[in-house]
C-alpha cells in the first residue's frame, strides 16, 4: 500500500526537496517510545495553531520554498485552494463535521496520494458458504456504543511519515491492542514490517514505503514473530534491509508467509508458530461489505484493521463526517470503536497521520442505518485496489467503504 505522505517529504522527482530535517514532533503522550525515538525530527502542528496565511503556515510548518520561485507560487495556490475548500465546507448550515486547514493543505494530488497506502490482496469471488466467521460468536449482541480508548495502546498515534506504510502502522497498532488486551501487552516493530514483510504479487504496492497489506503483515506476525521495537530498531519512515533471508528455503518460507488466499475465514497457527510465544494464535479475515461481523469483532475482540476510501478525510478537523464522495479504498487504519454524538452514529477510527490531525489523531465516520445497502463502485482499482494484473472494479459498502476489507488478530494468553 502505497502510505500517507502527512506532508513530510516532498517528491524528489517532481524537483522539489525532501522537508523532514525541518521538522519536529511533539506528542501530548510520551508513553510510546517507537514513535517518539523514529519522529524526534518531526514537528506535528497542532490544527488549530495553523495560521491562515500562506506566509504564516510556511513558518509554521518548516516550509523552506522562496518567493518568486515555480514551487511557492504551485504551493501558494495548492494552499488557497485548500483554504476556500475549508470555508466552503464550514459554512453550510447544519453541518455534521468542521474542516480545517493543516499539514495536507500545500500538498500537490501525488503527494496526498502518496499519503495512503493500502491496497487490497487479490479478490476471487467466494459463496458464503465458504466462508467462516471462525471465532466470532455472531449471537452475541453489542451495545450501541464501545470504544477501546481507556486502553493503554491508544496513547500511541503513530506518524507514518513520508513512507507509504500505513499498512505496517496499522498492523503494528492493531497487534499492539490485542497484545495487551488478550495476552503479553507486548508492542510491535513497524520497521520490521517494512523491512520484512514480503510481496511477491505486488498487492498494494512492491513492499515497504511502496505499500502491502494488512494480511500480509499478521501472516508474518503469526508465523515468523515480529520483534519489539527495541530488539529491531525504531521506526525511521524510510525503506530498510531486513536482516534474514526470505526464500523457498526460509523459515518460514516464503509461500507460507504469502500464499493463503483471500477468504473470510480464520487463519490458524500452526504448532510451531512463532507467534504463538506471545499469544498470536491466528488472524480473522472477516466478511467483505458485511456490518455484522466487523461490530461484533470490535465489540468482542478488539481493534480491527479495516480501509478507507481516504480522498475525501484529508481536511477532517472535528465532528462527524459525512461527505464522502468518493469510492477508491486506499488506506488502512485502526477501528478502535463506534458510538453516537449529536444522535448522529459514527465509527471511531484511529489514524497514521500524527495527533494533529482530526481528533488527536482520530476520525468519526458517519455509520448509517444501512450501511450495507451504502455502496458504491471503485472503478479504478489501480490507484487504490488492486494487486498485480487485478483491475476489475470492485462494490465497496459502508461510508467511506469502511466494510470493504477487514482483519483482526486472534490472541489469546501465551
Amino acid at each position: 500500500m502505497p502510505a500517507m505522505l502527512p506532508t513530510r517529504a516532498l517528491l524528489v522527482g517532481a524537483g522539489l526537496v525532501s522537508q523532514t530535517a525541518g521538522l519536529a514532533m511533539t506528542r501530548a503522550n510520551p508513553a510510546s517510545e517507537e514513535v517518539r525515538s523514529s519522529h524526534e525530527t518531526i514537528r506535528v502542528v497542532e490544527a488549530e495553531d495553523i495560521a491562515r496565511s500562506f506566509a504564516d503556515f510556511k513558518q509554521q510548518n518548516g516550509r523552506t520554498y522562496q518567493e518568486g520561485t515555480a514551487e511557492h507560487e504551485l504551493r501558494r495556490t495548492l494552499f488557497e485552494q485548500r483554504q476556500g475548500e475549508v470555508q466552503q465546507q464550514n459554512a453550510k448550515q447544519n453541518r455534521k463535521w468542521t474542516a480545517t486547514l493543516n499539514l495536507f493543505s500545500d500538498r500537490t494530488a501525488e503527494e496526498l496520494k502518496a499519503a495512503k497506502g493500502w491496497r487490497r490482496m487479490n479478490r476471487k469471488d467466494s459463496d458464503d458458504a465458504e466462508e467462516d466467521d471462525g471465532e466470532l460468536d455472531m449471537q452475541v449482541g453489542v451495545p450501541n456504543e464501545h470504544s477501546w480508548l481507556s486502553t493503554y495502546n491508544a496513547g500511541f498515534i503513530r506518524d507514518q511519515g513520508g513512507c507509504g506504510s500505513c499498512w505496517a502502522v496499522t498492523a503494528s497498532t492493531v497487534l499492539g491492542f490485542h497484545s495487551e488486551i488478550h495476552a503479553t501487552n507486548q508492542s510491535f516493530s513497524t520497521q520490521e514490517i517494512v523491512d520484512c514483510v514480503p510481496n511477491p504479487d505486488d498487492c498494494g504496492g512492491t513492499g515497504g514505503c511502496e505499500g502491502a497489506t494488512v494480511e500480509l503483515a499478521f501472516q508474518y506476525a503469526m508465523l515468523k514473530g515480529l520483534r519489539e521495537p527495541q530488539q529491531y530498531g525504531a521506526y525511521t519512515a524510510t525503506d530498510g534491509q531486513c536482516d534474514w533471508t526470505i526464500n523457498a528455503h526460509s523459515s518460514p518460507a516464503l509461500g507460507a508467509l504469502t500464499q493463503f488466499g483471500d477468504t473470510a475465514k480464520l487463519y490458524e497457527a500452526t504448532s510451531g508458530a512463532a507467534g504463538r510465544a506471545y499469544g498470536m494464535t491466528g488472524w480473522q479475515k472477516l466478511k467483505t461489505n458485511k456490518e455484522s461481523p466487523l461490530l461484533t469483532a470490535v465489540f468482542q475482540l478488539g481493534p480491527v484493521a479495516i480501509a478507507l476510501a481516504a480522498n475525501d478525510i484529508m481536511s477532517y478537523s472535528h465532528g462527524v463526517f459525512d461527505t464522502c464522495t468518493d469510492w477508491t479504498v486506499n488506506h488502512a487504519v485502526s477501528l478502535v470503536g463506534y458510538g453516537s454524538e449529536n444522535g448522529d452514529n459514527y465509527w471511531l477510527v484511529q489514524n497514521s497521520w500524527g495527533a494533529s490531525w482530526g481528533e488527536g489523531g482520530r476520525i468519526k465516520i458517519g455509520r448509517t442505518n444501512d450501511e450495507e445497502n451504502n455502496c458504491g463502485m471503485d472503478t479504478d482499482p489501480q490507484a487504490g485496489l488492486a494487486c498485480k494484473g487485478d483491475t476489475d472494479p470492485v462494490q465497496v459498502c459502508g461510508t467511506c467503504g469502511i466494510l470493504f476489507d477487514s482483519v483482526v488478530p486472534i490472541f489469546k494468553k501465551a
